[in-house]
């Protein structure tokens, strides 16, 4: 719905906890492999003689395998139900995990540490995103701001792996994690659907509705409401009309209308754009802990300072989201690369207090940059078109940021330093933000000029 036909009732939240709750544990289970690889290279190096490089470099052959089972992940989200795609990545996930802790060979620590690393992205970014979307088509951003502070929480998996590993030993490391996963299934499996219609909730409102089976047919109703409301005279006539239209797109999932945003090199060039978010929050979170090694700090130290100053950044995902519904996701987008790019200067100053203050800054990029695609789409196309286009473009997106930490870690020891991987990465946040408003209004006024329908969402921003 657009603002005009928004229902002035108070957002009830909290009868959707059991997704909002599941879509902030798979975002947290999103950075457990990574999480668990910046520890794992530094114990493993010690205690097995495993090269360290070979493991943080191991991820971004994960980065890239997540590309391929994103874009599976979204083929199966949009032509089969969501809920039962993501409770196959959440056992994939635990497979995954399991065998990390029990492998004693590096080439199955690997193998498994892309399995799990692939699973989990499948899930929290490709996947629940879809779920958040159609039960909060217009207040996605909030929700999905407050969902992806998992990413950032998940910094505390370091800690959870550092204290496991002493603890309870090499093969039960990875046990919490598989604890934690199973209680999102759980909610997964016997709380959430596919639609909120289907459990008796109105989208975004979340007021009480009598269940529907089939979503599709909430959705006519809506199509045909809103065309009687904007006939005149011909009132009747216009909303078959526009109910046929709704039927036969629904039936028919716009697939010429995809193919020609992704043949169309602007758009292309948008996601190349946004992709760089995610290079910029994959090179460094992969390496976070050695660049704060390499700052001064101890090895306990750093796993403590990621944690701290990531519960300190959830606040600027959440008020990500929240500018997203009200300034637009195009003003959300160029304040996170501007954030980026502060975040890495701050931290190539020779000071340990301006190197935390920049550790927040890249919290918040690394937290809120997978916000953005989502918005993007979302407000290109409705809730039903969304699955469709997500699961092309985020993909897409992944693959530019599949570069992150490989290009991250080549820098470094390259220069023998992260502080021109960290220039490098300014850089890019730099052009991002120059480089995105243009690109944006270009694709938002095709869009528009396509769909001149309440289909495509205008952006706010």
């Amino acid at each position: 719905m657009d603002a005009q036909n928004k229902p002035a009732v108070t957002y009830r939240y909290w009868r959707a906890w059991p997704l909002i709750l599941c879509s902030l544990m798979c975002y947290v289970l999103t950075g457990v492999v990574s999480s668990i690889v910046n520890v794992a290279s530094v114990l493993f190096e010690a205690d097995r003689g495993w090269d360290a490089a070979l493991l943080t470099g191991g991820m971004s052959v994960a980065s890239f395998i997540n590309v391929v089972t994103g874009y599976i992940a979204g083929r199966m989200a949009s032509r089969r139900s969501a809920k039962p795609v993501c409770i196959a990545w959440g056992v994939m996930f635990i497979a995954g995990v399991l065998a990390m802790g029990i492998s004693t060979q590096v080439g199955v620590f690997v193998v498994a540490m892309c399995l799990a690393n692939a699973a989990a992205s499948a899930w929290g970014y490709n996947t629940m995103p879809v779920l958040i979307t159609r039960w909060f088509p217009t207040r996605k951003g909030t929700v999905q701001g407050f969902a992806s502070m998992g990413i950032l929480l998940g910094s505390v998996s370091s800690m959870v792996y550092t204290w496991a590993y002493r603890t309870l030993g090499p093969a039960l490391s990875t046990v919490p994690f598989v604890v934690f996963a199973l209680v999102a299934l759980v909610l997964l499996m016997a709380l959430i659907s596919d639609w909120p219609e289907q459990r008796g909730f109105v989208p975004d409102t979340m007021e009480r509705c009598a269940p529907v089976a089939d979503p599709a047919s909430a959705e006519l109703a809506e199509d045909a409401e809103l065309a009687a409301g904007a006939a005149t005279g011909a009132a009747e006539a216009t909303a078959t009309a526009e109910l046929e239209e709704a039927g036969a797109a629904r039936h028919a999932p716009a697939a010429s209308e995809i193919r020609r945003f992704f043949a169309n090199p602007v758009f292309v060039l948008l996601t190349v754009v946004l992709g760089l978010q995610l290079v910029f929050s994959g090179g460094i979170m992969v390496q976070l802990v050695p660049r704060l090694i390499e700052v001064g700090f101890t090895l306990d130290q750093s796993t403590l300072i990621m944690t701290l100053t990531s519960f300190l950044a959830c606040a600027g995902s959440f008020g990500a989201g929240i500018i997203g519904d009200r300034f637009g996701a195009k003003a959300g987008v160029v304040l996170t690369f501007i954030l980026g790019a502060v975040g890495v200067v701050l931290n190539l100053v020779p000071n340990e207090a301006v190197a935390i203050l920049g550790v927040v800054c890249i919290g918040c990029v690394v937290g809120s940059a997978d916000n953005w695609p989502v918005n993007i789409c979302a407000e290109l196309f409705d809730r039903r078109m969304f699955s469709q286009v997500f699961g092309v473009m985020f993909p897409t997106i992944q693959l530019v940021g599949a570069i992150g930490p490989a290009l991250v870690a080549q820098v470094a020891q390259a220069f023998g330093g992260y502080q021109a991987a960290y220039v490098l990465l300014a850089v890019l946040m730099v052009v991002g933000a120059v480089a995105f408003p243009p690109l944006m209004r270009i694709v938002q006024n095709r869009a528009c000029a396509d769909n001149p329908r309440h289909d495509v969402k205008t952006p706010q921003g």
